[in-house]
């Protein structure tokens, strides 16, 4: 019996979690004696997944040389805390989540009683990761034993890093007691709040501190050069903010950054002038930088969180078709009853628009979507959204290609018409916006000639 037993373990360390008639057939044993041999089982050791007949076996493991069982809590719109559920790291690098009252949203067929066959998705955008996430590897990862480069971490090393550092993440999931603790203290202590009035002061000297690698607040992805902030106004009303800004030197590529920070924040302005809703975005100068400002769709007010998940995560988690464009996502989406008619049509109208203002990078990172446990998911306001193919190049270079967008295929030209009356228009902005440098307003210009003659050619109606 002793060594059948230790047959059981050996199997579910090398194969993850297993069902009884699974390991009746690997051990070659009848079903009584597998029965026998899981009840004597330590209950720490021996995880069980699922209910009924589809109930299955696994082992528990540690994490950093402790205990692999992290709860995992919510912060609602008000800042209060709830126990989302229980996340346990198990054997053949497998984890589990354990809710008493399981979101629909987030299992499917797919994941069974809460295995995963790695990090859940669901808390997979928690990885450090982007500009800012390099500067939180850097800062931490000596500390926790890993690697400064967090494309180099494991599972285990996100987990650990975010019970010990993830007291500000994006969305609204908080890892471990000693993190809640921390929230919870900010709760009373207040937030470290900048005046409206005063950012131009503060932000060249967050700016500077973004790019000496200190750690500058959540863990917002992009590669863009960014920091984060909480705004007071002068009413007192707190409002949490990610800034963008440009280089200080002067050189050809800083102004390039500069307009193309001025580019995005006008194609959020004409967004919400259609009625799309967008992050609220500002522009400021100081200390010879451009700065955007945008509002944190996660955020309300000082303490309170939502939840938010990229399309890049839930469809490498469903799908795994994210080299597909955001239309043929929206179709899916739509047809799985992930997103309503609504949100898919508006996530097809913003890939258009992005088309055809030269928005070269459209990844599934740029989407988000608000979680919540129902189905179906909500659309998370625009973001990102510029003319990429703009961008300086590694060595300097300057595009200046004209557009030159694909016609839309017959069955794209009704929502193709309407992305392509917000893309002149935005267009014609750019052209006419007199703190853009004059290179890229005749480049907008000319944009905004060609967009007309696609119209005038493709449109109906």
């Amino acid at each position: 019996m002793r060594d059948k037993h230790s047959m059981v373990e050996v199997e579910l360390r090398a194969r993850g979690a297993l069902s009884a008639e699974e390991l009746c057939i690997a051990l070659g044993v009848s079903q009584p004696t597998i029965s026998r041999l899981l009840s004597h089982m330590g209950a720490r050791k021996l995880i069980r997944l699922g209910r009924g007949r589809s109930v299955r076996y696994a082992l528990a493991r540690e994490i950093g040389g402790k205990a692999g069982r992290v709860p995992v809590y919510t912060l609602d719109e008000a800042g209060r805390a709830q126990l989302f559920g229980w996340l346990e790291a198990l054997e053949a690098r497998q984890w589990c989540v354990a809710q008493e009252s399981p979101w629909e949203s987030l299992y499917g067929r797919l994941f069974r009683g809460g295995l995963f066959p790695g990090l859940p998705w669901f808390l997979d955008d928690l990885r450090p990761q982007g500009f800012l996430g390099r500067a939180f590897a850097r800062q931490h990862g000596s500390d926790l034993g890993v690697s400064p480069d967090p494309r180099d971490w494991r599972a285990d090393d996100i987990v650990l890093a975010l019970t010990r550092y993830g007291q500000d993440l994006p969305g609204a999931f908080i890892l471990g007691d000693a993190m809640l603790g921390a929230v919870q203290e900010r709760l009373i202590g207040g937030v470290n709040v900048i005046p409206v009035a005063g950012r131009e002061h503060v932000y060249p000297v967050r700016a500077e501190a973004a790019l000496t690698g200190e750690w500058p607040g959540s863990s917002a992805a992009g590669e863009q050069p960014k920091f984060t902030a909480c705004l007071a106004d002068a009413g007192g009303v707190l409002r949490h903010v990610i800034v963008k800004f440009s280089g200080s030197g002067g050189r050809p590529e800083d102004q390039r950054w500069s307009d193309l920070i001025v580019a995005e924040h006008l194609a959020s302005v004409v967004l919400a002038e259609q009625g799309i809703p967008v992050a609220e975005t500002c522009l400021l100068e100081s200390g010879g930088r451009r700065f955007l400002e945008s509002t944190r769709f996660d955020r309300v007010g000082a303490h309170g969180r939502r939840g938010v998940v990229s399309l890049m995560a839930l469809d490498s988690a469903f799908y795994g078709s994210m080299d597909t464009p955001w239309t043929a996502a929206a179709e899916r989406l739509f047809r799985d009853r992930r997103l309503t008619a609504a949100d898919a049509g508006r996530l097809s109208a913003l890939w258009w628009f992005g088309t055809l203002i030269g928005n070269t990078d459209m990844h599934y990172g740029n989407v988000s979507l608000f979680l919540g446990p129902d189905l179906p998911f909500s659309l998370a306001p625009c973001y990102d959204m510029l003319p990429m193919m703009y961008r300086p190049g590694l060595e300097g270079a300057l595009p200046d290609k004209l557009l030159t967008p694909l016609p839309p295929p017959p069955q794209a030209v009704p929502v193709w018409t309407q992305a392509s009356a917000w893309a002149q228009l935005y267009w014609s902005r750019v052209a006419e916006f007199p703190a853009l440098s004059t290179g890229f307003r005749a480049i907008a210009g000319q944009n905004a000639i060609t967009l007309g003659q696609y119209r005038e050619r493709f449109c109906r109606g």
